[in-house]
C-alpha cells in the first residue's frame, strides 16, 4: 500500500510510479472530525488502488514489449536463439521463482512452427489470454 502518514498523522500521501512517472497526491486531516478522517481515508486507499491497477497493467505492457540486445536475441524477451548442432528457440523465464526452459527446434519443426510454438509456449507461462501480435511479426530469420 502507498498510503504514507506524514505529520504525526496530520496528512496522507498517495504515491506510485507508472510507466516512470511519480504520480503523488496530498490528503490533509486537519481540523476534521472522525467521520470525515474515515472518508478521507477511504477515498485515499481508493486512489491508491486505482494507480496499483495502472502501475500493474503497464508494467504488464512493459514485460510484453520488452526487447532484448544480445547476440542470440529474437526480439521477443525470454525467447533466444540457440545453435547446437543445428539452430532452435529456447524459452527461458522465471515465473513466481521458478523458471521454466523449453525448446521447439528449427530443423525437426520448421522455423515457422518452431517459433509458433515457442511463442504459445511462453504466452501460457506468463499467463496471458493469447500470444501478443507483436510476437508474432518479430520471427528472425533463421536458416535449419
Amino acid at each position: 500500500m502507498a498510503v504514507y502518514e506524514l505529520n504525526g498523522g496530520q496528512m496522507l500521501r498517495v504515491a506510485r510510479s507508472i510507466n516512470g512517472k511519480l504520480e503523488q497526491e496530498y490528503f490533509s486531516l486537519i481540523n476534521l472530525t472522525k467521520a470525515k478522517q474515515k472518508e478521507v481515508h477511504r477515498q485515499a486507499k481508493e486512489l491508491d488502488q486505482k494507480w496499483a491497477d495502472a502501475q500493474s497493467k503497464a508494467r504488464s505492457k512493459r514485460v510484453r514489449e520488452a526487447g532484448t540486445h544480445r547476440k542470440h536475441s529474437t526480439g521477443v524477451r525470454g525467447i533466444n536463439l540457440v545453435r547446437r548442432p543445428s539452430p532452435a528457440f529456447r524459452v527461458q523465464v522465471q515465473v513466481d521463482g521458478k523458471s521454466h526452459v523449453r525448446e521447439f527446434s528449427v530443423a525437426r519443426l520448421g522455423a515457422v512452427k518452431a517459433w509458433g510454438e515457442a511463442t504459445k509456449c511462453l504466452a501460457a507461462i506468463r499467463g496471458y489470454k493469447s500470444v501478443p501480435k507483436e510476437w508474432k511479426t518479430r520471427m528472425p530469420k533463421v536458416k535449419a
